[in-house]
């Protein structure tokens, strides 16, 4: 039977009261949004475990424990509730257990004192995965206690010098951690870092790369310090190079028969130039001698031996060693003197040949004259004393 418009109900049915009916739909409702608002399992499988932001570059850093493609990270500077700036980053893949960190530079033209809101959206085929937020101020910030005086990087590595923050009573010590960064793109191809470095006065530090460097390809050096207390402060620094092969020669010796030099690498870029020896005499040149250098890389050192096409005549001559780079330019250049100085050996050896008596006409024939005489005499006595 069908419920009449008058609210009698038949035999039979079943009848919700309206306090029930809401309930149910309460707890529905409730079970519905518990489960939009837990995280899901992709979300949890990757995610973003750390940012840093100033005014001039981000780093974000990505952890996953199964393996992704296709994703995207989108990156917004935010001032007084606007963007002022926004960068793209892609991640072509990542594999379990593996970290990533990329990087945005801001394009900032027009800076002002305030706070900053960097936010961070990590998605996967347009679906959101994760955003996070890290603030900070610019211009309001309180005086570090602690100063990254100078940065110099270049193909081998990077090196720095810390200050600590001083007061009309002397210096502040402080212990920091240092990270350093190497990055290609917006991506870190090399991180290290060294913990609990004592700052007590000018600290200088290094660190050399320890991976393989393209030439003439630009490259950024990100050096991050961080200090524990009295509050955790992240003070940072990027400086721009661009990577080219080098070499250096340490040793050189040479004579009158050859020349032999050893070549150290200095940058990460493998070095293949080549080696010119050239031997000069009055502005005059009279032999060449170019080498293919071993392949050379920061702290490798090899040794190239040559020998003149023969020995040179005595006087003095003048040694030109050159170090031609991967672009044929010159990295490294040695000259120095070659004098020449008469074989003693040769001139002695020569000297007792010419010094060597010669026979007198004649002598040997009297010689044997004097022989025949003696033996006559001596067998005559002998055949005397027998008669």
């Amino acid at each position: 039977m069908i419920q009449s418009k008058s609210g009698k109900r038949g035999k039979g049915n079943t009848y919700l009261p309206k306090r029930e009916n809401t309930y149910l739909r309460a707890v529905t409702i409730g079970i519905i949004l518990l489960v939009l608002l837990l995280p899901s399992g992709s979300a949890q499988e990757i995610q973003i475990t750390d940012i840093y932001s100033d005014i001039d570059m981000a780093d974000i850093t990505i952890q996953s424990k199964e393996q992704y493609s296709d994703l995207t990270i989108n990156a917004d500077l935010i001032f007084d509730g606007e963007v002022i700036s926004s960068k793209q980053l892609f991640i072509n893949e990542i594999t379990p257990d593996c970290e990533i960190i990329k990087v945005a530079s801001w394009d900032v033209t027009n800076t002002k004192d305030g706070a900053y809101c960097a936010r961070m959206t990590l998605s996967e085929n347009s679906k959101v995965l994760e955003t996070k937020y890290y603030n900070f101020s610019y211009g309001w910030e309180a005086l570090p206690r602690i100063y990254i005086k100078d940065m110099i990087p270049d193909s081998s590595g990077v090196s720095v010098i810390l200050t600590p923050s001083t007061t009309q009573y002397g210096s502040n010590p402080v212990l920091t951690d240092i990270e350093y960064m190497l990055i290609d793109g917006d991506t870190a191809i090399y991180r290290t870092r060294d913990r609990r470095i004592s700052v007590v006065q000018a600290t200088p530090l290094s660190e050399d790369w320890n991976v393989l460097l393209e030439n003439n390809h630009p490259y950024i050096s990100r050096i991050k310090l961080r200090i524990s207390s009295p509050q955790d402060t992240v003070i940072a620094r990027s400086e721009g190079f661009t990577a080219k092969d080098n070499a250096r020669i340490t040793e050189l010796y040479e004579d009158e028969t050859g020349a032999s030099v050893t070549v150290k690498g200095r940058s990460q870029v493998p070095f293949t130039g080549s080696l010119v020896f050239t031997v000069f005499k009055d502005g005059e040149t009279i032999e060449e001698i170019k080498e293919q250098s071993p392949i050379l890389m920061s702290g490798d050192d090899e040794t190239t031996e040559v020998t003149w096409s023969s020995r040179l005549p005595t006087g003095i001559y003048d040694l030109s060693v050159t170090v031609g780079g991967n672009d044929k330019d010159i990295v490294d250049k040695w000259d120095t003197i070659i004098e020449s100085k008469e074989d003693l050996y040769d001139h002695g050896q020569n000297e007792s040949e010419s010094t060597e008596p010669t026979e007198t006409p004649g002598f040997g024939i009297h010689l044997t004259i004097i022989s025949i005489l003696v033996i006559y005499l001596i067998s005559g006595r002998i055949l005397h004393r027998k008669g």
